[in-house]
C-alpha cells in the first residue's frame, strides 16, 4: 500500500508501529506495517491494500458481502478512523471521490500519518460527537476491532449524529459488519 520506508517504527503514547516479516513465497519474504493500539491487542491494521480493499467493497474473493455498496456514490465521503490511513488513501486513489474527509480523535495518530495524500483532509475531533459542517454522500465508520463489539448503542449513536449529514440517498456503512445504518 505504502511505502514502507515512509512508515517508521514507533512506540508512542497510546499506538505502536512495528514492522513484521511475512513469506511472499516459499522463497521470498517481504515487511509490512502493523498498527496496534497499546490497550487493545486485537485492534490493529496492516498497511496492505487487501483489507482496504475489502473494507469498501472491492475484494469479492475475501469472502465479504461486496452488495453493501451497490448504489454508492462515493462522491464527499467521510471516514471515522484513521490508523495509518491506508484506507482512506485507497479510496481517493480507486474510488471517484470529491472529496475525503477523515475524522480521528488521537492527535498523535495524526502527528504520526504524514504520508498519506495531502487532498485527504484529516480532521481531529471525538468520532462520536463530530459535527460535520456538509453533507456526505458515504460515511465508513471504521472504529471497531470485531463486527462483535459494535453495539446497538453504537449504532443509534452514529445514526443520532450523522443521518441529518447525509445527503439525499447517502449512506452509514460499517465496514467490519458490513452494514448500512438505516
Amino acid at each position: 500500500m505504502f511505502n514502507e520506508d515512509l512508515i517508521p517504527i514507533y512506540n508512542g503514547q497510546n499506538f505502536i508501529v512495528e514492522k513484521e516479516t511475512k513469506q511472499l513465497n516459499a522463497e521470498e519474504t517481504f515487511t509490512m506495517s502493523i498498527f496496534k493500539y497499546k490497550e487493545d491487542v486485537w485492534h490493529s491494521r496492516y498497511n496492505h491494500e487487501t483489507p482496504s480493499a475489502k473494507y469498501v467493497g472491492d475484494c469479492e474473493s475475501c469472502g465479504w458481502n461486496t452488495d453493501t455498496y451497490d448504489n454508492v456514490t462515493w462522491g464527499d465521503v467521510l471516514y471515522l478512523g484513521l490508523y495509518l490511513g491506508c484506507t482512506p488513501e485507497y479510496i481517493y486513489n480507486n474510488k471517484s471521490v470529491t472529496s475525503i474527509d477523515v475524522v480521528e480523535e488521537d492527535q498523535e495518530i495524526i502527528d504520526y500519518v504524514t504520508w498519506i495524500n495531502s487532498n485527504i483532509n484529516v480532521i481531529q475531533h471525538n468520532e462520536w460527537t463530530y459535527t460535520p459542517d456538509k453533507k456526505y454522500d458515504l460515511i465508513l465508520v471504521d472504529l471497531w476491532a470485531m463486527p462483535a463489539d459494535i453495539t446497538d448503542d453504537h449504532r443509534q449513536l452514529l445514526l443520532d449524529n450523522y443521518s441529518s449529514h447525509l445527503k439525499e440517498g447517502g449512506k452509514i456503512i460499517l465496514p467490519q459488519s458490513q452494514e448500512i445504518l438505516e
